[in-house]
């Protein structure tokens, strides 16, 4: 017990350090990086060492934050950032008995419904960062535009590349439409990144209980793409109604790119040129991000019709799992 107690209060006081880390190193570049990953230590203290650890875990991280700064920051870094890693490494570890004695198989929780809860945590955090504004959308824009007067005047007049002075409301509309959906795109990527970097870490140092799974086999249940295609109607919407459904389309769209991913893979492992069609994927989705509707396509395209089954079923033995 002892043991497991430590373990939780060391990668608490790491999350605590990274998160602290990356906010006095910036906003930007390295600092805001180790704000995603702050949730590295938890997660890997659960998968590793089990729940107890990641609960400690994330309660001594509420704590620190709490003592560091006050009693709501840590209170909204455990609700939002903390205990929503637990509860994800918590349901990676999930297993039951099928079967009796010798023949007894262990079914382990689907990597799918774990997708399917970042998708939904994502959604409510998203909706959570309007609470300061009192769910107020032009409490959200006057914020904004105050932000932006003050970048723009100590930075000089802003001007296009064409060298026209930039309208700044037009920038303050720009960003207040796009931030939702940039934020919750961003913590879907990010949290699965992470969970990926701790089991692999957990997995090195054979601390891993769940056999590393097919990623290839990705997907999500119907109801995902449901959801994605009724929120994505009512984001047309007027008013706050618009924007909460705007954050659900886009973080269950994330989910849809994700698994739209794992069958571009799925479907190019015995291609001879795979490599270069994956990393040539890859350079075209970062350069040019609206290729990502192609992908999330796919992704709802296989949830509805499976894209894989139409394939050859006989994986090359020779290719490693990703």
């Amino acid at each position: 017990m002892n043991q497991y107690l430590f373990i939780g209060v060391a990668a608490g006081l790491g999350a605590a350090l990274l998160n602290l880390s990356g906010y006095s190193g910036g906003t930007v570049g390295f600092g805001f990086i180790l704000v995603l990953l702050s949730s590295l230590p938890l997660m890997i203290a659960a998968l590793g060492w089990g729940s107890f650890s990641g609960l400690i875990a994330a309660l001594t991280s509420g704590i620190t934050l709490a003592l560091v700064f006050d009693l709501q920051a840590g209170f909204l870094f455990f609700l939002l950032n903390s205990l929503p890693a637990f509860w994800i490494a918590h349901l990676v570890g999930l297993n039951r008995q099928d079967g009796d004695g010798e023949d007894a198989q262990t079914i382990w929780y689907p990597l799918g419904s774990v997708l399917m809860w970042i998708c939904s945590i994502v959604s409510v955090a998203t909706m959570a960062m309007f609470i300061p504004f009192g769910f107020s959308l032009e409490k959200y824009r006057d914020t904004i535009s105050t932000l932006m007067s003050k970048i723009y005047a100590s930075g000089g007049t802003a001007r296009t590349p064409s060298g026209e002075e930039l309208n700044l409301e037009w920038m303050v509309d720009l960003v207040a439409k796009m931030a939702p959906t940039i934020s919750s795109i961003m913590l879907v990527l990010s949290i699965v990144i992470t969970l990926y970097l701790a089991a692999k870490i957990t997995q090195m140092s054979d601390r891993l209980a769940r056999p590393w799974p097919d990623l290839h086999q990705i997907t999500l249940p119907l109801s995902a793409a449901i959801i994605f295609l009724v929120a994505l109607v009512i984001s047309t919407f007027e008013g706050l109604l618009g924007v909460f459904a705007q954050i659900v389309a886009s973080s269950f769209g994330a989910g849809l790119l994700l698994v739209g991913l794992s069958v571009l893979h799925y479907i190019t492992r015995n291609s001879a040129s795979r490599g270069a069609l994956l990393w040539g994927a890859y350079f075209l989705l970062i350069v040019f991000g609206w290729l990502a509707i192609a992908l999330v396509m796919l992704g709802a395209a296989e949830i509805l019709v499976q894209v894989r089954n139409r394939f050859p079923k006989d994986p090359d033995p020779n290719q490693s799992k990703a």
